[in-house]
C-alpha cells in the first residue's frame, strides 16, 4: 500500500530513502530494487537496533518521516527527540478504526466508507493528532484488495497537500477518545462463518474482507476446510425455514445456495480449498448434495 506514496514522493524530488523492517523477504527485494534504480539509501530497520539507525537518519537531515504500515511502535525517545518530524499514513478512518488492519474491520462491518488519516506519531498507537483525513467510499463489492489498491493511490494523491499542512506548521486536531476503538490485527476466530449468528449480508462481507488475503473465509463441510472468496446475499426470503449452514440448492449456473441466520440466504459463488480455486458448484463432484450443511469451525 506504501510503494505509490514512495514513488510519488521520488517524483517530486523528495524522497531520501526507504526503510524496511527485516524478515519480509519479498518486501525487501522489491525495496532494495526500488531504491538502487532510485539511487537512495535502502535502510533494513531491525528492533534492536531501532533508536540509532532513526537518529541516524533525522541527523543526516531529513526532514520529515512518513510510516506506512510500519508495524512497530516508534521509540518515545525519538518521537521526543524530533517532535513534529514523523507521521503515519493510516489507512482507515481515526478514532474510531484504529488497530492493524481497518480496512478487514471496514468491510467485515459494512461500512459505506473509509480513507486515509495523516496524524503525527506519538507513543501511543494511532493516537496523534489528525493532520488530514481524505473519505473514501466503499462500494457494496469491494474486496480487501481492491479496497487497499484504492487507498494506496489515494495515499500518493494527497501527499502534495500533505506537505503544504506539516511546512505550514499545523499542528493538527487531537482524536476524540470517546469514539475510539481498537482492533487487533484479525486472527482465525475473525475469519471463521457462524452460520448461526451470521445473516447473508454478515458472511457477505467477511468473504469480502477475506480476498484475497487469507483467500476467503472459513467454513467447514464433511470435515473439509474450505474458504468462501466470493458469494452475494440472495435477494427475497424463501418460505422454508432452514437450519442454518444448510445447502438449499446447488447448480451450474447459480452455484451453492446455503440458508443463513434471520431466515436469509446467500449465494455461493466461488471457493478455495487444498486442491486450488474454483466454482463452488464443483463441490457437487466431491458428493455435496442439497440438505447438506455447512459448519461453523
Amino acid at each position: 500500500m506504501a510503494l505509490p506514496a514512495i514513488q510519488s514522493l521520488h517524483e517530486m524530488g523528495l524522497l531520501y530513502a526507504i526503510g524496511t523492517p527485516s524478515g519480509n523477504k519479498d518486501i525487501m527485494d522489491f525495496c532494495s530494487v526500488y531504491a538502487k534504480q532510485a539511487g537512495i539509501p535502502l535502510i533494513i530497520l531491525k528492533k534492536e537496533t531501532l533508536i540509532p539507525q532513526l537518529n541516524k537518519l533525522m541527523l543526516a537531515g531529513v526532514k520529515y518521516a512518513f510510516t506506512m504500515t510500519f508495524p512497530w511502535k516508534l521509540p518515545s525517545e525519538v518521537l521526543n527527540r524530533y517532535s513534529g518530524r514523523f507521521y503515519n499514513f493510516h489507512y482507515g478512518l481515526l478514532p474510531e478504526m484504529r488497530g492493524a488492519d481497518p480496512v478487514f474491520e471496514s468491510l467485515r462491518q459494512q461500512r459505506t466508507e473509509t480513507g486515509i488519516t495523516v496524524h503525527s506519531i506519538e507513543e501511543q498507537i494511532d493516537c496523534g493528532p489528525i493532520i488530514m483525513k481524505k473519505i473514501l467510499p466503499i462500494d457494496a463489492f469491494s474486496t480487501h484488495g481492491l479496497l487497499c489498491t484504492q487507498l494506496s493511490y489515494l495515499g500518493a494523491n494527497i501527499l502534495p497537500e500533505v506537505l503544504t499542512v506539516i511546512n505550514n506548521s499545523i499542528n493538527g486536531i487531537p482524536q476524540d477518545e470517546i469514539l475510539a476503538k481498537y482492533y487487533k490485527r484479525p486472527g482465525a476466530r475473525e475469519v471463521c462463518i457462524n452460520w448461526e449468528t451470521q445473516d447473508a449480508h454478515s458472511v457477505q462481507a467477511l468473504t469480502r474482507a477475506c480476498n484475497p488475503w487469507n483467500k476467503g473465509a472459513y467454513t467447514q463441510w464433511n470435515g473439509w476446510n474450505i474458504r468462501i472468496v466470493e458469494a452475494v446475499a440472495a435477494e427475497g426470503i424463501r418460505e422454508e425455514r432452514q437450519i442454518p449452514g444448510t445447502v438449499l440448492s446447488i447448480e451450474k449456473s447459480g452455484g451453492i445456495t446455503v440458508q443463513c441466520s434471520g431466515n436469509t440466504q446467500l449465494n455461493v459463488d466461488i471457493i478455495f480449498t487444498d486442491e486450488g480455486f474454483m466454482p463452488a458448484y464443483r463441490l457437487s463432484g466431491f458428493g455435496m448434495k442439497k440438505g447438506d450443511r455447512f459448519f461453523s469451525i
